[in-house]
C-alpha cells in the first residue's frame, strides 16, 4: 500500500514540460535560436522539447516534430476560400484541384501539435510557447483546443508584427476576429512591444499583453567601456542584413553628412562598422555609395563586416562599437520591435534611432537620441561622440531597466520597467 502511494506521489510530482514551437528556427544564426535559450533559462524546472519548421539543421538536437510547409499552403487556400474576394476564391478552388484535395485543413499545424502533445504526454499542467507567433499559429492552437479540450496545455503566443503573417488586410482582420472569438482562457496572447499590444487592443478589442521581451544575441552584463579619452575614433555599428524598412538606403547619405560636419583638425574620427554581404558594397548594392570611405576619407572610415557571422564573432564586433545607428522606417518599426535595440541595451550601447520607434521603454533612459532627417542623424552622431560619457551612463540605466523584467511563471511574462 505504501509503495502504491509512493508511486502515485512520484507520478504527481513529475517535472513539468515546455514545448517551444518555432517554425523559423533553422541554424545557429539570427535571433530565433537565442529565443530558445532564453525560454529554456526561464523554465529551469521544465523538460523542453521543440517543434520546428522546414530547413532545421538539428543543431539544437532532435526536434519532437518538423512541420510540413505544404500543410500551411493548403490552410492558406482555405482562408482565401472563406474570406477572399471572388478572384481569390476562384484561385483557391483551382489550387485545391491542382493539389487534388476535396477538403482543406483547418489550420497549418493544429493536427500535428495534437499528435506531439499525445506522443510526449503534454497535459493541462504543461506549457506551449510560440515565441514568433502569427495567425497560422493562433488558428493552429485553436484547432488544438478543439481536438484536446480540457487536456490542452497552457499556451502562450507572442506576436512580433502587426501584419501577423497575413499581407491581405481584409483577410487578416477576418482571420483574427474569428480566431480570437471566445478564446479559451488557456490560450494567452502576448506581443513583444507595448506599442503593438496597444494597437491590437484598440483596433480589434482583443485581450493581449505587451512587453514579452526575450534576450537576443547579447546578454545583459557590465562590459568595460572605453571612453573617447582612451581613443579618438568613434565607432558606429549598423547591424543586420540591409533592408528597405531598416533604412539601409539612407546610410550613405548619413555618412556623407557626418563627413561634412566633421572637422579633421579636432582630431576626432568616425568609423562606421556595417554588416552586409560583399555585393552590397559593390556597384548597384545598397551600400555602393560608401566605397569612397573605405580609406578613411576626411576622418570618416567605413568598415564592412560579413553578413553571415558566427555568433561569437557577431558579439565581439557588437561589443567593439560605441553606438548603434537605427534609421528604421516607423511604418514598420513604430509597432514592431527590433532585436538590435535589445542587443544594444543589453550591451550598454547608446542608440541613435528614428523618432517614433517602438520599444520606447528601452529608449528613454538618457541612452538614445531620436532623429528624422539624414542631417539630424549626422548631428546626433556628432553629439553622441561629444557627450559619450553621459550617454554611457544612460545606457547603464537602460540595461538595468531591461534586466528588471517582471516574470510570473503562473500568469506570464511581465513588462519592462
Amino acid at each position: 500500500m505504501k509503495d502504491a502511494k509512493a508511486e502515485g506521489a512520484v507520478q504527481t510530482a513529475r517535472r513539468a514540460k515546455l514545448l517551444i514551437v518555432e517554425r523559423k528556427l533553422i541554424s545557429n544564426r539570427g535571433h530565433h535560436h537565442t529565443q530558445i535559450a532564453a525560454l529554456t533559462s526561464l523554465f529551469p524546472d521544465h523538460d523542453v522539447s521543440l517543434v520546428v519548421g522546414e530547413g532545421y539543421d538539428g543543431f539544437l538536437g532532435v526536434a519532437a516534430k518538423q512541420l510540413d510547409g505544404r500543410n500551411f499552403k493548403l490552410a492558406r487556400l482555405r482562408t482565401r476560400l472563406r474570406y477572399g474576394t471572388l478572384p481569390q476564391r476562384i484561385s483557391a478552388i483551382i489550387g485545391m484541384i491542382k493539389a487534388r484535395r476535396a477538403s482543406l485543413p483547418v489550420s497549418g499545424y493544429g493536427q500535428s501539435l495534437a499528435e506531439v502533445c499525445q506522443r510526449i504526454d503534454l497535459g493541462p499542467n504543461d506549457l506551449i510557447v510560440i515565441p514568433t507567433a502569427e495567425l497560422d499559429s493562433l488558428e493552429s492552437v485553436r484547432e488544438l483546443w478543439d481536438l484536446l479540450g480540457p487536456s490542452t496545455p497552457r499556451i502562450w503566443l507572442r506576436f512580433l508584427s502587426p501584419q501577423l503573417g497575413e499581407q491581405d488586410e481584409l483577410i487578416r482582420e477576418c482571420r483574427l476576429r474569428e480566431a480570437t472569438a471566445q478564446l479559451p482562457d488557456r490560450i494567452v496572447l502576448f506581443s513583444e512591444t507595448e506599442e503593438l499590444a496597444a494597437y491590437l487592443r484598440d483596433k480589434f478589442g482583443i485581450s493581449i499583453r505587451g512587453g514579452f521581451f526575450l534576450p537576443c544575441s547579447m546578454q545583459i552584463e557590465c562590459p568595460s567601456q572605453k571612453s573617447l579619452a582612451d581613443r579618438t575614433v568613434f565607432r558606429i555599428g549598423i547591424f543586420g542584413p540591409p533592408r528597405l524598412e531598416k533604412g539601409s538606403h539612407r546610410i550613405a547619405s548619413i555618412v556623407e553628412e557626418v563627413k561634412r560636419r566633421n572637422e579633421p583638425d579636432n582630431g576626432r574620427r568616425f568609423e562606421f562598422v556595417i554588416q552586409g554581404a560583399e555585393e552590397e558594397f559593390r556597384n548597384g548594392g545598397v551600400y555602393s555609395g560608401l566605397a569612397e570611405f573605405f580609406e578613411g576619407k576626411d576622418g570618416v572610415l567605413v568598415s564592412p563586416s560579413g553578413d553571415r557571422l558566427p555568433p561569437h564573432v557577431f558579439r565581439d564586433i557588437f561589443a567593439s562599437v560605441d553606438a548603434i545607428l537605427l534609421p528604421y522606417d516607423t511604418s514598420i518599426y513604430g509597432l514592431q520591435g527590433s532585436g538590435v535595440v535589445q542587443d544594444a541595451v543589453a550591451a550598454r550601447k547608446p542608440i541613435i534611432h528614428t523618432e517614433g520607434m517602438s520599444m520606447n521603454s528601452f529608449l528613454r533612459h538618457g541612452n538614445a537620441i531620436a532623429a528624422t532627417t539624414d542631417l539630424e542623424f549626422a548631428n546626433a552622431i556628432h553629439k553622441m561622440a561629444e557627450e559619450h560619457s553621459s550617454f554611457l551612463e544612460g545606457a547603464s540605466r537602460a540595461a538595468v531597466a531591461c534586466a528588471i523584467l517582471l516574470w510570473d511563471s503562473d500568469s506570464g511574462p511581465g513588462v519592462a520597467v
